[in-house]
């Protein structure tokens, strides 16, 4: 793998954390390929671009509500252990992606394992695949009797 590869995805996937964080619908639509296939925690279906968009929409519209009722709600997300793997014109990363919300009676935790495949198409990389499973920690687990 070559290292420029490897950093050119490390840092698209810090771009792409960011437009997470911020709800940036500009950037995540250049992030993301026309084509994308996303299989998100439930499993099924494949979602494609457009609805990626629609779900950060939806999240938009909920913290302008919860901004505009006074609620005070505070959120982070980051990613660790990121990897990445490449070949050619293609790359894989994969990391966990950590996010914490909290607010009036509110308090989430929540890990993720998440793999994008990157395409590098016209000269410029987006990800054209990607599978992200919630990751249960021992006490989920027992709560749900595995």
């Amino acid at each position: 793998m070559s290292q420029q590869t490897e950093q050119e995805i490390l840092s698209h996937e810090a771009e792409l954390l960011r437009a997470k964080q911020t709800l940036d619908i500009k950037a995540l639509s250049r992030i993301y390929a026309e084509d994308l296939m996303l299989t998100g925690v439930l499993g099924e279906p494949t979602c494609s671009k457009l609805a990626v968009i629609e779900e950060v929409q939806r999240g938009i519209a909920e913290r302008e509500k919860a901004i505009a009722s006074g609620k005070k709600i505070e959120m982070s997300a980051e990613n660790e252990d990121v990897k990445v793997s490449s070949c050619g014109d293609a790359a894989v990363a994969n990391y966990r992606f950590v996010v914490k919300v909290k607010g009036e009676n509110l308090d989430i935790h929540r890990k993720y394992r998440t793999t994008n495949v990157w395409a590098r198409r016209e000269g410029r990389w987006q990800i054209v695949a990607a599978h992200t499973s919630l990751i249960f920690d021992m006490k989920q687990l027992a709560a749900l009797g595995g």
